[in-house]
């Protein structure tokens, strides 16, 4: 029992520290001071940090912090009020499902931003029978991604090819220059980066197949308590959003600067993203299928799952409006 509650503190203590140390923008005086914690720094994120570079959460009267967690805290900070947002609405809608009292606010993206990257003899997914394909981790987007690409192209994963663990982007990246894997699955700027080395793009995973991608979530005390912050922080997503698809030039030079990236790295990186990115942040239950058809196999006492259950997109919904009256 003492272990258990030791355990438990440690972790609230974990959280406590990794969120409270990581502060990259220092806030506007008077403004309202929120955090939205990321998994990691991913152009799939890209209309949150348009937002961030063009002020709109200034706009506001928002002082955002990004801090960096992995999953596991980012859900546990979410739910203790350590941070009022979170960008990881894709492992949320699992919660959501079982009765965690969250919802996803805004969609990013309604197809997979991720590409099968194949060695420089391999020219088709099809070559991969028989072959190693690198993931981040079992049961993560980019295995997800990974496997519904192969079995489109007819290569059964775990029958014709073999999915493996790496780990991080960089990691995998490592391991298909060694030679250890034939593919991985990897996001921008990454497939940029390889290929210009000359290996192979063989798939982008969101011609193939769509789901709902790169979503940021909150507490369901927070809508109803705090509708106006809420309401905000949408606000400023969506605009970034909008600019993103609508002004090329200007986007690609916050890539450049966010990912520190060269001139034209930032260029053809945008061009792998912009075609992934969703309309207006809003998504249905076509791009949620296969998430809620995986949560059905795992979790085998829930049945159907409504979309209202998962998602409420009625502060999106008014801010659509009441931008498209302006």
């Amino acid at each position: 029992m003492q272990h258990r509650i030791l355990k438990k503190w440690m972790t609230a203590f974990a959280i406590s520290i990794a969120v409270a140390s990581i502060n990259p923008r220092s806030p506007a005086l008077g403004a309202d001071k929120i955090k939205l914690a990321l998994p990691g720094n991913s152009m799939g994120y890209l209309p949150l940090f348009v937002a961030v570079h063009r002020g709109f959460f200034k706009d506001e009267g928002i002082d955002i912090e990004l801090p960096r967690l992995i999953p596991a805290m980012a859900q546990n900070a979410l739910m203790s009020g350590d941070v009022q947002y979170h960008g990881l609405a894709d492992s949320g809608l699992r919660l959501a499902a079982r009765g965690a009292p969250i919802k996803a606010i805004f969609y990013g993206a309604d197809r997979p931003m991720y590409y099968l990257v194949a060695q420089k003899e391999i020219r088709s997914v099809a070559e991969l029978k028989g072959k190693r394909v690198g993931v981040s981790q079992f049961g993560g987007t980019s295995d997800l991604s990974a496997r519904l690409a192969l079995k489109h192209f007819g290569v059964e994963p775990e029958r014709d090819a073999l999915i493996i663990q790496i780990g991080s982007e960089g990691t995998r990246m490592a391991a298909l220059r060694a030679g250890s894997v034939a593919a991985i699955i990897v996001p921008v700027p990454a497939v940029v980066l390889l290929k210009r080395d000359g290996f192979n793009e063989i798939s982008f995973v969101g011609d193939v197949v769509e789901f709902a991608s790169n979503g940021y979530s909150t507490t369901d005390q927070r809508i109803n308590e705090h509708p106006q912050e809420v309401k905000k922080v949408v606000r400023a997503i969506y605009r970034g959003l909008r600019f993103a698809k609508e002004n090329p030039e200007g986007t690609i030079g916050i890539i450049q600067k966010e990912w520190k990236v060269e001139p034209e790295v930032a260029k053809e990186s945008y061009a792998a993203i912009v075609k992934a990115l969703n309309d207006d942040g809003i998504i249905g239950e076509k791009q949620l299928k296969i998430h809620f058809d995986i949560i059905r196999k795992t979790e085998k006492n829930i049945g159907d799952i409504p979309v209202e259950k998962v998602v409420d997109f009625r502060l999106l919904r008014e801010v659509r409006r009441e931008l498209s009256e302006k």
